[in-house]
């Protein structure tokens, strides 16, 4: 029975805490809202942030005898306290977790019933007291404005015999290309002891059945825990789309089915039944550098933020068009910044080949009193997505010690210090809360890898991807080279990599003011005052956002393995109209960002040294050109051409050879000497093979030696 449409609902106070539940009490008067959605939709409580009581009166027929029957809530933002009949039946965990009730005695005493939800979902405040465990629904640069709470998923009444399953979890351990091997377990409620056949069916792609397995099992009154392995003979493997030569990859359904016996097992009678969709593969990382089936992988990644302030009203085909652009751009994976999204991602995820890269919703420090809600949440995370072969890594937490940034502008090193100081320090959340959740997640799923905390400096013993923000929060952009070869454990895998840029493109006269607007930085490197005009603001701000995603990602790509194993860029899509931190705006309208990351994510790419800001004339230059491929397979006749131009001079040099398989390759270093001249000087390379062809330039100014002087004193 679908309980969804229009739901009574009220601001919840001291009385209604106290009569809420009765349902005597009338509610007539009350605002309405829709379920599956969002209370902030509705017109009067749109900036009003909770907790509310919503109250939903039905009618139900009594259970016939043998049945049980479930009250269901498949997604409540972000905790809910549920009252049926004015009885107490337990709270919820985790906002995207499926939650069971049992309603089947009060469905016995009569037909007429009231459901009572008290839903919460305060602002996040501030690290000592946070227990709103939402991550970026709520806080940090890619949250959406508004208030997301609210009952954003379906609420039904679902029927199931005397054993029902509780909690289910699939995922694939190991899988090459004579076996792979399925892990289920199942928590079981049997209303008394009896026997139960689970019959497990795994249907290959095609919809052949690949096998079927019948278990007897003797269950005792109450929750039971089973775990069994199912294998799979000359499993058709899952791949990520840039180690595939297919454009949609296969996938199993997985069924169980359980019955029960009467000591009979031919003769049983289904009780409950859970259906899953797997792919299978392997997939593990070292010093966050992945191999999936055998096959390292380099990860050029991005970051995806909440695509709008209400998950519940997303429409499906957003999400997959958002992950269809994220291929078609050259991304191997996305991560799932700091929230779980709609399932239908995770699906189209599965189906393109896209490696998610899945964060806990925990972003910054939390209140040490929601340590079990933590716990809890980290294996209905595992049980809601564990089955999905894109989901590549757990990540437990986020910006534990907030934000991370290190410069190397002289300004920058009281900062720098302060912020390191923190990162060294013991806290509750970097040392006692972060290992719980990594030993929590690991624990649920040994399958995969677990990255217990990110935005944080690495040490020897565990990886972080440490977001810099270099040429944002401090630095400049080409600093990370540097940065990286004097710590080189701080390239394993760059984070924080990115600028916010407006989208609006008439800016007014006024700084940044959206609300997630990092005002200081535009202030720093984009003040809008330098600016003639509005238009040529938000236009500089865009070219530099262009700029320093094109100099980083050439700068990771570069470091391809040595020690870089990826980089994940911030971010896909803005997350208010005005501007971000995305490479497309709010309605996914590409910036020039979005064309420069294309480039720079190609399989084949051709880059140089970034050159000097500016240059005089005769004027020794010498540039590192590197070639690199993502390419399984080596490219043969090879020839790479660099040519400098400037006002009529033009100085070339051309090479020739074999480039290798997955591999980032020096060809030489590309020496001139600057003409006798002023302007533009422009450095174009290009990489010619028999399958391809790569292109790239770089651009520097000449100017007289006096000038020069002067602009870099």
């Amino acid at each position: 029975m679908d309980l969804s449409g229009r739901w009574r609902v009220a601001p919840l106070n001291t009385e209604l805490a106290r009569l809420g539940v009765d349902p005597t009490l009338d509610d007539s008067t009350w605002a309405e809202v829709a379920v599956p959605g969002h209370w902030s939709q509705t017109s009067d409580y749109a900036e009003h942030d909770g907790p509310f009581l919503y109250r939903h009166s039905f009618a139900a027929p009594r259970p016939e005898p043998g049945r049980r029957h479930w009250l269901t809530f498949d997604g409540v933002l972000s905790s809910a306290e549920i009252w049926f009949d004015g009885s107490y039946l337990g709270d919820t965990v985790g906002y995207f977790a499926r939650n069971r009730f049992e309603i089947t005695d009060a469905l016995s005493q009569q037909t007429d019933h009231l459901l009572a939800v008290d839903v919460s979902c305060p602002p996040g405040g501030s690290a000592r007291d946070k227990a709103t465990l939402t991550g970026a629904l709520q806080t940090g640069p890619l949250a959406p404005p508004g208030n997301p709470g609210g009952i954003w998923r379906p609420v039904s009444i679902t029927e199931t015999g005397a054993v029902a399953i509780r909690h289910g979890r699939l995922f694939c351990t190991e899988a090459n290309t004579e076996t792979a091997t399925l892990q289920l377990r199942l928590v079981l409620d049997s209303a008394d002891a009896s026997d139960t056949v689970i019959t497990t069916t795994v249907t290959s792609p095609d919809g052949s059945e690949a096998i079927t397995r019948t278990d007897t099992h003797s269950l005792a009154a109450g929750e039971n825990r089973l775990e069994w392995r199912v294998e799979v003979e000359e499993p058709e493997l899952w791949w990520p789309s840039s180690l595939s030569d297919t454009s949609e990859q296969p996938l199993y359904a997985v069924t169980v089915t359980v019955a029960e016996t009467d000591g009979d097992a031919s003769n049983g009678r289904q009780s409950d039944q859970r259906s899953w969709t797997t792919g299978l593969r392997t997939i593990t990382m070292k010093d966050l550098t992945f191999t999936v089936n055998g096959r390292r992988l380099f990860a050029k990644s991005v970051t995806y933020g909440p695509a709008g302030p209400h998950l519940g009203q997303l429409e499906p085909e957003q999400l997959r068009s958002d992950l269809r652009t994220i291929k078609a751009t050259g991304f191997d994976m996305v991560r799932v910044y700091g929230h779980v999204t709609r399932p239908e991602f995770y699906d189209e995820a599965d189906r393109l080949g896209i490696l998610v890269w899945q964060d806990m919703p925990l972003i910054g420090g939390y209140s040490s009193k929601v340590r079990s809600q933590i716990r809890a949440m980290a294996r209905a995370l595992v049980d809601h997505l564990g089955h999905h072969p894109s989901v590549a890594l757990w990540c437990g937490h986020c910006e534990p010690n907030e934000l991370m940034t290190m410069g190397t502008d002289q300004g920058d090193a009281q900062a720098a210090g302060f912020q390191l100081a923190r990162q060294l320090l013991p806290s509750w959340n970097r040392s006692l809360l972060d290992p719980l959740i990594g030993r929590e997640l690991r624990n649920a799923d040994p399958s995969r890898s677990v990255l217990t905390r990110s935005a944080t400096l690495p040490s020897l013993s565990e990886a972080s991807d440490a977001h810099l923000w270099l040429g944002w929060r401090a630095g400049r952009p080409e600093d990370l080279a540097t940065t990286i070869r004097r710590w080189p454990r701080l390239g394993l895998f760059a984070g924080g990599i990115g600028s916010q840029s407006a989208a609006v493109r008439d800016w007014p006269e006024d700084a940044p003011t959206w609300p997630t607007a990092e005002t200081t930085s535009f202030n720093r490197y984009l003040p809008r005052t330098a600016y003639p005009n509005g238009q040529a603001w938000a236009a500089a701000t865009q070219s530099y956002q262009a700029d320093v995603l094109r100099t980083q990602i050439e700068t990771m790509r570069r470091l391809k393995y040595r020690p870089s194993g990826g980089f994940c860029i911030t971010a896909f899509a803005d997350p208010e109209a005005a501007g971000g931190f995305g490479i497309v705006d709010f309605g996914r309208l590409p910036k020039p960002a979005h064309n420069m990351v294309i480039d720079a994510c190609r399989p084949v790419i051709v880059v140089a040294d970034r050159p000097p800001t500016i240059v005089v004339p005769e004027e020794a230059v010498t540039l590192a050109i590197h070639a690199i491929s993502d390419l399984h397979r080596g490219l043969g006749n090879v020839a790479v051409t660099a040519t400098a131009t400037a006002s009529g001079w033009r100085h070339s040099q051309t090479w020739s050879g074999d480039l290798g398989a997955d591999t980032c390759e020096k060809i030489a270093d590309f020496s001139f000497s600057t003409p006798k001249a002023s302007g533009q000087l422009i450095i174009d390379l290009e990489l010619e093979s028999d399958e391809l062809v790569a292109t790239n330039r770089y651009q520097t100014v000449i100017i007289p030696a006096a000038e020069a002087f002067a602009e870099r004193s």
